[in-house]
C-alpha cells in the first residue's frame, strides 16, 4: 500500500472535509429522522416551501460528489514549506511505499 506524501495533513484535505459533511449529513438522515424533522421546522418557511425535505439527501449526496472533486483540485495552502511542488490536490506523484523510507527511491 502507498500513501500520498502529506498524509499527515489529512485533516487539511477539502475532500476529507467535504466527505465527512457529507457522510454527516446522510447519517442525520437516515439514523435520525426525527432530529431532522426538528431541524427542518425550525427553518424559515420561504427555505422549506421552496425544498422539500427529501432534499437534504441530496444535499449529502451533492457534498460527497463535491468532495471527490476537491480531491483533484491543488491546495496552495499544503504546499507552503515543501518547496513548491505540484501534483494533485497535494505535491508530489502522490505515492510512497510504506516499506521504503521517504529518501529512497
Amino acid at each position: 500500500m502507498k500513501l500520498i506524501d502529506e498524509w499527515k495533513q489529512w485533516h487539511k484535505f477539502w475532500s476529507i472535509r467535504l466527505q465527512a459533511a457529507g457522510v454527516a449529513i446522510l447519517t442525520l438522515v437516515q439514523g435520525f429522522p426525527d432530529a431532522l424533522v426538528s431541524v427542518w421546522s425550525t427553518l424559515p418557511t420561504d427555505i422549506t416551501a421552496a425544498f422539500p425535505a427529501s432534499t437534504v439527501k441530496w444535499i449529502g449526496i451533492a457534498v460527497l460528489v463535491c468532495g471527490v472533486g476537491a480531491r483533484v483540485v491543488q491546495q496552495d495552502k499544503l504546499h507552503a514549506g515543501m518547496g513548491g511542488e505540484s501534483g494533485p490536490g497535494v505535491s508530489g506523484d502522490g505515492n510512497r511505499d510504506l516499506q521504503q523510507p521517504a529518501d529512497k527511491p
